[in-house]
């Protein structure tokens, strides 16, 4: 009998991450259930709640693992300078070298995502059927359902921008016996799903927190407007992406950190932060850097004890995107112990040792910061200068300029066009945005000189799929620009 190939079995795969639950909130904290086919199941407040905190489990648990999050959106970027000896599939990853022996396996393998989505959409399915009364306050329900939207959105939208056409599953399978394979969804239709999506959890949540220890670490509605912008600057809609970013900055609550606070972005849940995955050692949620990897790949000492060698050192020459280095505030705190490939990438550097007294076992406490202010304000800048309008764009280019401690910026043009994207890499370097920023303008083989411009043109920027995921499923058709090449 042919097996689906979309998802892993959903019990085993809350089981799981079971483990992982972030404990910095009141969803968060609850142990993801792991019997959530039956409909006596979703009855009541708690039911809903601990399945969220599942589908928070599973997508904590995509991002972490073997440094997905950095993985996809900043190896390929050009940013670093990889060992080969220590890590030679990465190496070859940052070169755009997607298939191979050293390269393959979960690289090219979307079944965990599928996991996430048969718990979202279970979420989606049940939870507004509870009765209001269930609830201690209609809020509650309202909000797990608008994080369960914002979750599916983000969730397809990341699959899309890493092998574009992916399976649209939008229902959830009650009977895995009975679950059938589906097709590759065309991007555009995956993209409008989201948008979709988003709509409704917009209406769903509110802006600010309740309860300040789930700042961003809860999806609300900036989340779901910042998450808009990207997927419309994403698709060329730089009109509504300006109309969704600007919802972030006018009406979201959110600020800028100063630059003498601004380090303290990376630890987490600043006034900042729109949306983050929670990593913190103080709450039992330290990701140990010897089975996760985590910021352990870009620091050895003096920042993690007894580690004398870094797997991915700074790319140096990448580095000249600093104009200024002397002023720029960024250049002196993100990076140490630069020259003879050994520079260190210090932003995620807060470490925490299981046994402290040793120093063995270190954790990283660092925050994984998905959407914060800074980066809402460059895409604005971004979609205000693509639609003309360079004048609007310069004072949000510049407040994330003063910051740093950069003059402003007067250019217009192509020249603001460049400056905008080099600002966004200099200002989000290593934070997950980098390929994607440089894929979306075109400018993937300027800034990292080992990616083929012939590649790129020809959507090679996109990833394989897993050819094991072929043997039951006869709907899957290759990446095309993979075809015959693995």
């Amino acid at each position: 009998m042919k097996k689906q190939r979309l998802y892993i079995a959903y019990a085993a795969a809350v089981i799981s991450a079971a483990t992982l639950v972030s404990s910095c909130s009141k969803i968060l904290d609850l142990e993801p259930h792991n019997s959530t086919f039956t409909n006596a199941y979703f009855s009541t407040e708690t039911d809903a709640k601990t399945s969220l905190a599942g589908a928070y489990a599973i997508l904590r648990n995509i991002l972490i693992r073997d440094n997905s999050w950095h993985k996809y959106g900043d190896i390929v970027s050009g940013e670093l300078s990889i060992d080969g000896g220590r890590d030679n599939g990465n190496f070859n990853i940052s070169n755009g070298e997607f298939v191979g022996l050293n390269v393959g396996g979960n690289n090219w393998n979307w079944q965990q995502y599928y996991q996430l989505l048969q718990q979202v959409n279970l979420i989606i399915n049940k939870v507004p059927g509870i009765d209001d009364s269930k609830f201690t306050n209609i809020n509650n329900k309202r909000h797990v359902i608008g994080e369960a939207y914002f979750l599916r959105a983000f969730t397809y939208f990341y699959m899309s921008r890493i092998w574009g056409d992916v399976p649209l599953k939008l229902e959830p399978d009650l009977d895995v016996s009975s679950a059938k394979n589906i097709p590759r969804s065309p991007a555009d239709s995956v993209w409008k799903q989201c948008l979709a999506d988003l709509e409704i959890a917009k209406q769903n949540l509110d802006f600010g927190y309740e309860d300040e220890s789930e700042r961003a670490v809860r999806a609300n509605k900036g989340a779901a407007f910042a998450l808009q912008a990207h997927i419309l600057a994403w698709k060329g809609d730089y009109a509504g992406c300006e109309a969704a970013a600007n919802e972030v900055i006018t009406n979201g609550g959110y600020a800028l950190m100063d630059s003498v606070n601004y380090m303290k972005v990376f630890i987490g849940k600043t006034q900042e932060g729109i949306f983050e995955i929670n990593i913190n050692d103080g709450q039992s949620e330290g990701l140990s850097l010897a089975t996760n990897g985590g910021a352990g790949v870009t620091l050895m000492m003096p920042f993690i004890d007894g580690k004398s060698y870094i797997e991915w050192p700074v790319n140096e020459n990448y580095l000249s995107i600093y104009d200024d280095r002397d002023k720029d505030i960024r250049f002196k705190d993100f990076f140490y112990g630069l020259g003879g490939n050994q520079g260190q990438i210090i932003k995620f550097a807060n470490i925490a040792y299981a046994d402290g007294s040793t120093k063995r076992d270190p954790r990283m406490t660092n925050n994984l910061i998905i959407f914060r202010l800074a980066d809402i304000l460059l895409l604005r800048a971004e979609a205000l200068q693509k639609l003309g309008k360079d004048g609007d764009a310069l004072p949000l280019l510049n407040k994330v300029r003063q910051r740093a401690g950069l003059a402003d910026y007067a250019g217009a043009g192509e020249d603001l066009a460049t400056t905008i994207l080099e600002e966004r890499l200099r200002e989000l370097f290593y934070e997950g945005h980098a390929y994607y920023d440089l894929v979306r303008n075109k400018k993937l083989s300027t800034y990292n000189e080992h990616f083929p411009e012939d590649q790129f043109v020809n959507g090679g920027w996109l990833w394989p799929i897993d050819p094991t995921m072929f043997k039951d499923d006869f709907t899957l058709t290759q990446t095309p620009y993979w075809r015959g090449k693995l």
